[in-house]
């Protein structure tokens, strides 16, 4: 990629892309998320939450923060020691868990513990998903054991289902089937992403599907009712079709990408983005020449990376990784949150590429190991 260079003015421009892409231009601003003692902290997830966002970072704080100013909303609440993930509950808060083996819930009304969840839950609690009262949480390996187990928070007192036998490494990620919410997805870093039937009781009955990716798990999830993906901590990414009956053995990738990086040409991907009005998309970023690209997957009728419409985030988080993304379709907003311990705000530039235009970007915050909170702007030629 070629080098940044200054005009006479001292402006930093960004040089012409030889990719055909569109663009994004940072709208608002970018706020630090500092921890007390002056240390670098990450910002390890952004998600929405009504008409707010929230975060968790190294910090083990949840922040409640505006999403047109990007400003805090006091006070910041320790949640745990070592938070590891975190989800929202549709009109009761959101749910955190971490490496101490608790589950909360958080009223963000009142930035008060809703709920606590601490039985049985004596592994570091690593991956998180929520449907309604159901919450299901999978740990790390702990005395030659990885859990997913199963609760309803309007009776914690012991949990639904555990299932103890069906991962032999950490359970990284889970998700509830959006249109079969029974049905329960879990992925690990032993390369398994297995399907379970959750009315069902005795665990060999109810791991209805395994999917052997071969790579340890990063992501897992729905991309509709019938297909699973599976995002590897090595940027491998495969597809996989589902079915009713059971079965014996795990089976291969019905849609195998390999490694991304350099399909896509960047050097780590975030995580897949789905919803129920737009395709999934991709984060691709390049924390060396400080972009991220978000890419549409579609199926026409194969599943296939949108390369020739991609949106790209100039600077993104400078040379450090986006650990977060998320979008709001109120606004045309996307949301990230990364390593430099920032959370940005971008929105598509109204120009296109090739009007000839140079659409600005705006932000505030310079990476904390510089010492400097000035402001930065930057210009650049469209693609």
């Amino acid at each position: 990629m070629p080098a940044h260079h200054a005009n006479d003015d001292g402006d930093l421009v960004m040089p012409s892309m030889p990719c055909n892409v569109g663009t994004i231009a940072r709208v608002a601003a970018s706020v630090a998320v500092s921890p007390p003692l002056g240390l670098d902290t990450y910002v390890y997830e952004v998600i929405p939450f009504g008409d707010r966002l929230v975060s968790i970072s190294s910090d083990d704080s949840l922040r409640l923060v505006e999403p047109h100013t990007l400003q805090f909303i006091p006070d910041c609440t320790s949640v745990h020691d070592g938070v590891t993930c975190i989800k929202a509950i549709q009109g009761r808060g959101v749910l955190t868990a971490g490496r101490n083996g608790v589950v909360k819930c958080t009223d963000l009304r009142t930035k008060t513990t809703a709920q606590e969840i601490s039985k049985d839950l004596r592994q570091p609690v690593l991956s998180l998903a929520c449907e309604e009262n159901i919450i299901a949480t999978g740990t790390e390996l702990t005395s030659a054991q990885a859990t997913v187990t199963l609760w309803d928070l309007r009776a914690t007192q012991q949990p639904l289902l555990q299932y103890i036998e069906s991962h032999n490494d950490d359970v990284t990620d889970l998700s509830f089937n959006p249109s079969n919410p029974s049905i329960l997805l879990s992925g690990s870093t032993d390369g398994l992403i297995n399907l379970y039937d959750t009315t069902i009781t005795d665990e060999d009955d109810a791991l209805i599907q395994v999917f052997n990716h071969g790579s340890s798990i990063a992501h897992a999830g729905f991309l509709s009712d019938h297909e699973v993906y599976g995002l590897s901590h090595d940027e491998i990414f495969c597809i996989f079709d589902t079915n009713d009956g059971h079965q014996d053995e795990a089976h291969e990738s019905s849609c195998a990408f390999g490694d991304l990086r350099p399909q896509l040409h960047c050097e780590y991907v975030v995580n897949i983005v789905s919803s129920d009005k737009s395709a999934p998309v991709v984060g691709a970023g390049s924390h060396s020449a400080r972009y991220l690209d978000l890419i549409s997957l579609q199926r026409l009728p194969k599943w296939s990376f949108d390369t020739s419409n991609l949106v790209r985030l100039l600077g993104a988080h400078e040379e450090e990784i986006v650990r977060s993304m998320c979008f709001s379709s109120d606004s045309n907003t996307i949301f990230t949150g990364g390593e430099d311990g920032f959370i940005r705000a971008w929105r598509v530039a109204e120009e296109t590429a090739g009007e000839g235009k140079e659409p600005a970007i705006q932000g505030k915050g310079q990476k904390k190991r510089n010492g400097s909170d000035k402001s930065e702007r930057a210009r650049f030629r469209p693609y």
